[in-house]
């Protein structure tokens, strides 16, 4: 008898505790139980990381029929973070919708058509031919109900795969379409909740919640939790900007440094959630500021056994072209200036140059 967890569904087993999926209950199909790392995160509020390792998660993803709609969650905050590329052989033409969450984040003033447009140019630099695009908020609600529409119209009777990367919502997304005192799925600040298949029944077809995979290059697969929780906008973002002359410096909290090293007087424009620090200092002193103030005054991280090691990246911009510097998952940096810049991130996180999003 398999009997799967209601967080994460995974295959319940009471066994070994080291093995995913673990409950040290008796397994009774009516019980409505939770695996051992599904309760702790939702009565502790206690971290434990994913126990599904990334060959798994494609062999899981190689089982997709492909007939089934596609329904890929994407973060409008981290756009580019949310295009893994494993996701794109799942891409065939004519079966993928996009849902691009978090739309209740960006700044008020930002007009959803420009969002659209410039989204959809993205897309298809990146090899992407999608079939439907929607605005949503998963949180919020907003867009819901039309994206459940675009879900049933593109659906044509097939299976529904909803897939994502780690954290863009999809678990949120599916209990906003669901009753939640019924079948309440697992929805955490740390990444990796969903590890299996969970089947959902939905109009005439069979919805399927899959697991998030980790984008390696990401703030992700480094911040502990108060960080995550910190640096995840939860309300519209107030863009915060700052004037910068060469030889001057800016630290988004402890997590990543922008050194202006040339050129003429320039805004940079931050988005970012609201508990990311921003501190802005002349570049003779920042080497100084980070070693006495890093998990101090610049925060996140909030402990400094989680400051890591910064490696440096050099961007050149140039005034004719407005552009954003990506921190993945951490903020992204909007600037229209001519100089270089030299960007210091954690070791194993590269920053990117692209257009403006906004």
């Amino acid at each position: 008898m398999e009997v799967r967890c209601m967080g994460c569904g995974g295959i319940l087993q009471n066994e070994d505790p080291e093995k995913p999926f673990y409950t040290p209950k008796a397994i009774d199909e009516n019980a409505g139980l939770y695996c051992q790392r599904c309760y702790k995160m939702r009565h502790y509020g206690e971290v434990i990381g994913t126990s599904l390792d990334r060959e798994d998660y494609l062999d899981m993803l190689g089982a997709i029929d492909d007939n089934a709609l596609i329904v890929l969650l994407v973060d409008l905050f981290d756009v580019d973070g949310s295009l893994v590329p494993a996701y794109k052989s799942l891409d065939k033409g004519d079966n993928l919708l996009i849902l691009a969450n978090k739309s209740d984040i960006l700044p008020r003033q930002v007009n959803p058509a420009k969002i659209k447009h410039r989204l959809n140019a993205l897309l298809h630099e990146e090899g992407y031919r999608p079939i439907g695009l929607e605005l949503i908020s998963a949180l919020s609600k907003r867009g819901v109900e039309r994206a459940l529409k675009a879900i049933d119209t593109h659906a044509k009777g097939r299976d529904v795969y909803l897939v994502g990367a780690t954290n863009v919502g999809k678990s949120t997304l599916v209990n906003g379409m669901i009753d939640a005192e019924a079948s309440p799925i697992t929805t955490f600040y740390a990444p990796g909740t969903t590890q299996s298949f969970i089947e959902i029944p939905f109009e005439d077809k069979r919805l399927f919640d899959t697991p998030g995979l980790f984008n390696r290059n990401h703030y992700y697969n480094l911040l502990d939790a108060d960080s995550l929780k910190a640096v995840q906008p939860r309300k519209p973002i107030r863009p915060r900007s700052y004037k910068l002359e060469p030889n001057h410096t800016l630290f988004l909290g402890a997590l990543a440094r922008i050194d202006f090293l040339s050129g003429l007087p320039t805004s940079f424009i931050i988005h970012a959630g609201e508990g990311l620090t921003i501190h802005r200092t002349k570049m003779l002193k920042a080497d100084e500021l980070y070693a006495e103030k890093a998990a101090e005054t610049l925060t996140p991280p909030f402990d400094s056994s989680h400051v890591h090691d910064m490696q440096a990246h050099q961007f050149p911009v140039k005034r004719e072209e407005k552009c954003d510097i990506v921190f993945p998952g951490l903020a992204f940096v909007s600037l229209k200036g001519s100089g270089v810049l030299r960007v210091y991130t954690p070791k194993g996180v590269t920053p990117y140059q692209r257009e403006a999003l906004l």
